[in-house]
């Protein structure tokens, strides 16, 4: 039994073969190890063993005609273990595969598509589940009639969300997506070494919207805070207390740097963070953000622009998930699917609108531009060009417009 990580071998399939052990109702000749690498071994031979790994050479070797090989969330299994697999399977070994349908390449997707004729196939919906037909948990694990209820309300019935994790999909994502359902996936399941704490502040607009404080440890989400009906000063002194609460809980002493969207009501909530003593007493520094104005960065990697500054921090998140931590938070993860790009007449980068997002989530993205916040990095007059340069002088000559 393998998976794309240890913590999926060890917590879900070794856990599930040991629940089966204890409630076999006939005596079995042995019993699992408490490490699935130990396996579960019989005298003659016979014997189960579950590992992970991203190297194809420890998966090489395990081959013969009475091999059966368990794969679960191939979506995410490397390519050259797959190989490593095949060449296994020449003396007649077997293989299944089960996933969420994460990616649209890969070995589980070529399964369902260019190679279906060598697999059988089955596809089957979270709303077919025994539990949601019967209205009560038949097979305890599976999905229930309240849980598909709720991702219905959650994601919306049509999202990539929905479409992969409910009706298990293939994901339908437009090819102008900011962020991949896939980049999300990899980095839910990545562990990272934290670093230097920030926060990023999205102060609501709406009365339908929420304020979320997200802080992140360098490339590591850490838990948000979401607050509603809570006007700029109130949400600054929830900042305060955030940083009085985690400073005493971890012992942790760096500056934490508040970055907060100005726009709106968040231009009270960063008046206050900028002038008050309790926010230098807990060393909180706050950063003004009008995600309005001129991007900071004239170029990206591949040489086009943004248009504005939004465009940059939403582009600026999908590098940071590239090899960054995210939490296990399906309204999040919702709302980074979500947007697409396009280009502007100057041939820049441009994010969909917060309200065209709106349209398609049902409510503001406001987790996700919290953590966009949190992750943006702005740059140091070292770190501007000439041209970089006159586009900030310009951006910050330009009145400000409070709301």
């Amino acid at each position: 039994m393998t998976s794309a990580s240890y913590r999926q071998v060890k917590s879900i399939l070794w856990k599930e073969l040991k629940r089966l052990y204890r409630e076999s109702l006939q005596e079995l000749p042995t019993k699992p190890a408490n490490q699935p690498e130990t396996g579960m071994q019989h005298e003659d031979g016979r014997e189960i063993v579950g590992f992970s790994t991203n190297e194809a050479e420890r998966m090489a070797g395990i081959s013969g005609d009475e091999v059966l090989f368990i794969v679960d969330e191939a979506s995410g299994v490397p390519e050259e273990i797959f190989e490593t697999i095949e060449g296994n399977r020449a003396g007649g070994a077997r293989i299944v595969m089960f996933s969420n349908p994460t990616k649209t390449v890969g070995a589980f997707y070529e399964a369902f598509h260019t190679k279906r004729q060598f697999w059988r196939c089955i596809h089957i919906s979270s709303e077919e589940s025994p539990n949601v037909a019967a209205g009560r948990v038949v097979v305890p694990g599976l999905a229930t009639a309240e849980w598909v209820a709720e991702k219905k309300r959650e994601w919306g019935v049509g999202s990539p969300l929905y479409d992969v994790r409910v009706d298990g999909n293939f994901p339908s994502q437009a090819e102008n997506a900011v962020i991949s359902l896939a980049l999300i996936e990899a980095a839910k399941e990545r562990e990272v070494v934290p670093g230097t704490v920030s926060l990023g502040v999205d102060v609501a607009r709406y009365g339908d919207d929420s304020s979320v404080i997200q802080p992140v440890a360098g490339r590591k989400q850490l838990p948000s805070t979401t607050l509603r009906t809570m006007d700029g000063v109130e949400v600054a002194g929830k900042v305060i207390e955030w940083a009085r609460d985690f400073r005493a809980e971890t012992g942790y002493s760096a500056p934490i740097k508040a970055k907060v969207d100005v726009i709106g009501y968040g231009s009270s909530c960063y008046d206050h963070l900028a002038h008050s003593d309790e926010a230098e007493r807990f060393g909180i520094v706050a950063v003004e953000v009008n995600v309005a104005e001129s991007a900071t960065s004239v170029s990206t990697s591949d040489g086009e622009g943004y248009s504005r500054l939004r465009d940059q921090l939403w582009f600026a998140l999908r590098d940071w998930l590239a090899d960054g931590q995210l939490l296990e938070d399906g309204v999040l993860e919702a709302e980074l699917v979500a947007p697409t790009y396009s280009f502007d007449a100057q041939g820049r980068y441009k994010v969909a609108t917060k309200d065209e997002i709106k349209k398609v989530l049902k409510r503001s993205p406001d987790h996700a531009d919290a953590l966009a916040l949190a992750v943006y990095d702005p740059p140091s007059v070292a770190d501007l060009t000439a041209t970089d340069m006159m586009a900030a002088m310009q951006a910050a000559a330009r009145p400000r417009r409070r709301i």
